[in-house]
């Protein structure tokens, strides 16, 4: 690649980065400036869209852009049109501007390849410049001008400067992101590809694990000194008594060499322990430089992630904006909270559920304007989305409106018809209670299915992707006046505080935001109501529920000989629920690790951790333990009966899979269902096993070395000895024509690991056998 060529490359990058910027201020520029009616704060918000498209044209015309530079001259034209009061600024107008600058936010920011700039166009003709053909690798690159350029830079850095200098209009959201924005030239900034940042977090915590592991060879090593200590003050004991005997006539040889012997021994524990304290003062310094450097290092790189909540919530005033067009209705956005910074990742999961609410209040909230009138609403609607602290780690989203709100009959009587819940039930509960059932997958009141909702999917995303985050989602509404959706979620993610316990022979940590209190309780406080166990916390009788028993580690272990049952009270939402455990280890932070891809769903289970001693441990999602105590065994003490084991429960399942952690994922969720299981590492691993073992059913990845599924498949079925042994296929493969294949060679199911469900898995398997 030559000079010229590898300069307009990285003068093209640029260029986008600049117009990602301006085109998103534009955008939210224009629906400021559309509910605006201050003729002085009009005039201000259009003279800096001028300002803007102005700027854009020039950077364009820097990197030889000239089909981009004539739309941006064409549309500057226009705007100054309307500072003149030449074009009247109706609604057309501004659908008009949108399309124009969705246009050519299309045409600038598509990805190459597809219709983005690379280069200086070709003309289409006499007229006005077209796309042209875009240079090919071997073509000639256009010589870029570096005087041109470099005055098309300083002209836009003037430009930008400017604007960050001239007052901004205090009336709108997007009139301040403008003045944000353009304050950005003032403060020294760079652009880092987010693979770095992501690769730097990534090392930054793995030293958490060094920072841990440090600690613990801390304690054993004090540990350790102790017991020679010990050990050497016996010694000396015993040699006092050896001296005591060399006193007694007979024994002078006997006692002399006794004596010796231990002295020796105690001078070589002595200078053990010696040694040992030595190492100990050693790894506390050690633990201590860990400390100063490890702390401030992913302290910085968690800042680096940070990013202010209005980078979300800013693109959506033109969201709505179209959508609310779209449905024949007027609408407007109003946040605050924006300045808070949170971690990108958790601003990345929020843009769908925040959206798929957005969506959900458009279509069934706000109404049109007539029968808004009708209420005596104003004709626009108002939609709020706001950011508050909770604490150091965690904030609460709200989002608002003041539609029709939602009908808590309405929404019983569509679950009953749904059976989401039973008649029981819906006489049982109250309103606040059946409001949260919009949550449910499949839920919806809307007698059609729209572009924008009606499916019944949307909500139940919003509190999957919550939960996914360690939050929770909960609704409220006053009917006639409008809706609230409370989101709580944390700021950042990687440390986290959580409270180590035992349950079941197993460790686990349950996150410490969840954590109400922790008690030791005589297990004559436990009671009986409604064949329920609870105990009594305050003034307040609270379910108690085996924590082993909902994992499904068994009944919990013995019961203690001190007749006390140590129990957590955990929170989420509205709902408090005790859990039994055998032991409460303690506080610590923890390093939250993700499952990974093959295991992006497994319940009761929100991410993993490594302690100290090496050992991986589950962190548990409380919103998921919740819900499976309330759905589990009304009795749930440890020492209880056992549940009857059911069929599924003695069935032999061979599980054929060549990457060990899919295998391990796969034996661990079948073996705590009760399963027999057997591992093989690919398809002759898997035929070897079945010819000198007895199986019930075989679950099988497909994509593995020497024989794959769809080989073994076929080959099982190809045999008389294994024609009707049911075989399950488990694989990342989606397409079609792949699926169809696992049928054709005899698969009973085909299950993808993208939508894979242990409680699906479990269910296909009792099914098929």
């Amino acid at each position: 690649m030559g000079d010229s060529e590898a300069l307009l490359k990285e003068l093209l990058e640029t260029f986008r980065l600049e117009a990602q910027d301006h085109l998103g201020a534009l955008s939210a520029l224009l629906v400021a400036l559309e509910n605006e009616d201050g003729p002085a704060e009009r005039r201000q918000l259009l003279e800096s869209i001028f300002r803007r498209m102005h700027t854009l044209k020039g950077a364009a015309h820097a990197v030889n852009l000239i089909d981009v530079a004539w739309s941006c001259q064409e549309l500057e034209s226009l705007l100054a049109d309307l500072k003149r009061g030449d074009v009247p600024l109706d609604l057309g107008l501004f659908d008009r501007l949108h399309a124009d600058i969705d246009a050519l936010s299309a045409r600038i920011l598509a990805p190459p390849g597809n219709g983005a700039p690379e280069g200086k166009p070709e003309p289409a003709g006499a007229g006005r410049p077209g796309p042209g053909p875009l240079p090919s690798r071997g073509a000639r690159v256009p010589e870029v001008a570096p005087h041109a350029q470099a005055a098309a830079k300083a002209h836009s850095r003037r430009n930008a400067e400017e604007e960050a200098r001239k007052p901004q209009a205090g009336g709108s959201d997007a009139s301040r992101h403008d003045g944000q924005a353009e304050k950005t030239p003032a403060v020294e900034t760079v652009r880092v590809p987010t693979r770095m940042l992501e690769s730097l977090l990534l090392q930054a915590e793995e030293l958490v694990s060094a920072r841990l592991t440090t600690s613990v060879l801390v304690e054993d090593l004090t540990a350790i000194a102790a017991d020679l200590a010990g050990r050497c003050h016996a010694r000396e004991r015993a040699l006092e008594q050896a001296r005591a005997a060399v006193r007694k006539p007979g024994s002078e040889g006997t006692a002399s060499r006794l004596a010796g012997l231990v002295q020796e021994l105690c001078e070589s524990e002595l200078r053990t322990e010696t040694r040992l304290r030595s190492l100990e003062k050693g790894a506390e310094r050690s633990l201590r430089a860990l400390h100063g450097m490890i702390d401030p290092l992913l302290e910085d790189m968690k800042r680096l992630h940070l990013l202010p909540f209005s980078t979300l919530t800013d693109p959506f005033s033109k969201v709505i904006r179209d959508l609310a067009r779209e449905l024949g209705k007027e609408a407007e956005l109003a946040c605050s909270g924006g300045a808070l910074e949170i971690d990108r990742r958790i601003l990345a999961e929020l843009k769908e559920p925040l959206l798929h609410i957005i969506r959900n209040v458009l279509d069934h909230g706000i109404e049109k304007a007539p029968e808004r009138a009708e209420r005596g609403k104003p004709a626009r609607g108002r939609i709020s989305i706001a950011l508050k602290l909770q604490d150091a780690n965690r904030a609460e989203l709200t989002v608002t409106d003041d539609g029709r709100g939602i009908d808590p009959a309405q929404v019983k009587g569509t679950a009953l018809r749904l059976e989401l819940i039973t008649p029981e039930a819906a006489e049982r509960i109250g309103d606040s209670e059946a409001l949260q059932l919009v949550f449910e997958s499949g839920f919806s009141t809307s007698p059609m299915v729209t572009t924008l909702s009606g499916r019944g999917v949307g909500l139940a995303i919003v509190r999957e992707s919550l939960e996914k985050l360690g939050g929770h989602v909960t609704v409220g509404s006053r009917p006639g006046q409008g809706t609230e959706f409370r989101l709580m979620l944390p700021l950042s993610f990687a440390l986290i505080r959580g409270l180590q316990v035992e349950t079941g022979g197993r460790v686990c940590i349950l996150p410490a935001a969840n954590v109400e209190l922790t008690s030791r309780l005589a297990r004559s406080e436990i009671r009986s109501v409604e064949n329920r166990d609870t105990v009594l916390l305050g003034a307040e009788v609270i379910s108690l529920v085996s924590l082993a028993r909902v994992l499904g580690l068994g009944d919990g272990g013995p019961a203690e000989a001190d007749d006390f049952q140590q129990i957590v009270l955990l929170q989420a939402a509205d709902k408090r629920i005790a859990f039994a455990v055998d032991q409460v280890v303690g506080m610590q932070e923890v390093l939250v690790k993700p499952l990974g891809s093959q295991l992006s769903r497994v319940r009761n289970v929100a991410g993993a951790t490594v302690l100290g001693n090496g050992c991986v441990v589950p962190i548990l999602n409380i919103n998921d333990l919740m819900r499976s105590a309330l759905l589990g065994p009304a009795r749930g003490l440890p020492g209880a009966p056992p549940a009857p084991r059911t069929r599924a429960r003695r069935l032999s399942v061979l599980v054929v899979e060549d990457s060990i952690t899919s295998r391990t994922l796969l034996k661990n969720i079948l073996e705590s269902s009760g399963f027999q299981v057997t591992a093989a590492i690919d398809g002759i691993d898997a035929l070897s096993q079945l010819k000198t073992g007895s199986f019930d059913i075989v679950v099988s990845d497909v994509e593995m070395p020497r024989l794959d599924g769809f080989e073994l498949t076929a080959a099982i079925r190809g045999d008389s000895r294994w024609a009707g042994l049911p075989v399950i296929l488990v694989t990342g493969l989606e397409s079609r024509a792949d699926r169809e294949r696992g049928i054709d060679v005899g698969a009973n199911a085909y299950v993808v690991k993208s939508s894979f469900d242990q409680s699906s898995l479990i269910e296909v398997i009792q099914k098929l056998t």
